[in-house]
C-alpha cells in the first residue's frame, strides 16, 4: 500500500510537471519558427525540462537537482551562442530554465508551480503588449510615481516601526500606510483620468478621497 500511495503520488507530481510544461512550451512554440533560424526551444524542450526537474526533485537528492539547473543553463548559453534569429533578447533561455524550476517545484508544491507556470506564460504571451503600455503608453512621470510608489509600499512600509512615538502621539507605519493608500488612490484617478472621460475620472477621484476621509 505504501509502494502504491508513493507511485501514484509521484505520478500526480510528473502529471503535474507534464501540465506546467506543455502550457509554457506551447505558448514558445507559436513564436518559435521554422528551419535553420528556429528560435531555442519549444513544447517538446520545455515539457521535457520541466518534467526533468520534477523527476530530480523526487529523488530527494539535492546534488541532482542542482546539476540538473546547471546542465539546463549550460544547454541555453550553448544554444544561445549559436542562435541564427537575429533576436538578442534571452526570453526563451530564461523561460526553459524556470520550466526546469517549476518541475522542481511540482514535487514540493503543485499549485504554486501551477500558478507560476501560468503567470509566466502570461508574461511571455503578452510581449507585444507589455512593450507597447511600457515604450508608448506610460509616460516618464507615470513610471517615476509608480516607482516611489513601490519604494513606500515594499521597502518604507515594512521597516517603519510599527509603535507609537513622540509621547504616543504617531504611529510611523500608520502614517506611511495612509500615505500609500492617497498616492494609490491619486494614481488610480490618474489612470482612470486617461482611460475614461474627465467627468467620469473626477467623480471617482472623489468617491475614492471620501472613503479615505472615512476611514483616515
Amino acid at each position: 500500500m505504501a509502494g502504491f500511495e508513493g507511485f501514484s503520488t509521484a505520478a500526480a507530481v510528473l502529471a503535474s510537471a507534464t501540465g506546467c510544461g506543455l502550457l509554457m512550451g506551447i505558448e514558445r512554440e507559436r513564436r518559435k519558427g521554422a528551419g535553420p533560424d528556429r528560435s531555442l526551444a519549444g513544447v517538446r524542450s520545455f515539457t521535457l525540462a520541466s518534467i526533468g526537474g520534477a523527476a530530480a526533485a523526487l529523488t530527494a537528492i539535492p546534488a541532482l537537482v542542482v546539476v540538473g539547473a546547471l546542465l539546463v543553463a549550460a544547454l541555453t548559453v550553448v544554444a544561445y551562442a549559436r542562435d541564427r534569429s537575429g533576436d538578442p533578447g534571452v526570453t526563451t533561455e530564461i523561460a526553459l530554465l524556470l520550466a526546469y524550476l517549476i518541475g522542481v517545484t511540482c514535487a514540493r508544491d503543485q499549485l504554486l508551480a501551477a500558478a507560476l507556470a501560468v503567470v509566466v506564460t502570461g508574461l511571455l504571451a503578452l510581449r507585444t503588449t507589455l512593450h507597447q503600455f511600457s515604450s508608448q503608453w506610460l509616460q516618464p512621470g507615470e513610471v517615476r510615481s509608480g516607482l516611489i510608489l513601490a519604494a513606500l509600499a515594499l521597502l518604507v512600509y515594512p521597516l517603519a516601526p510599527n509603535a507609537p512615538l513622540w509621547q504616543d502621539v504617531l504611529n510611523p507605519q500608520v502614517v506611511v500606510r495612509l500615505v500609500i493608500v492617497l498616492l494609490a488612490i491619486q494614481s488610480l484617478a490618474h489612470v482612470a483620468k486617461r482611460l475614461m472621460q474627465a467627468r467620469h475620472a473626477v467623480a471617482l477621484s472623489a468617491l475614492a478621497s471620501g472613503f479615505v476621509s472615512s476611514t483616515a
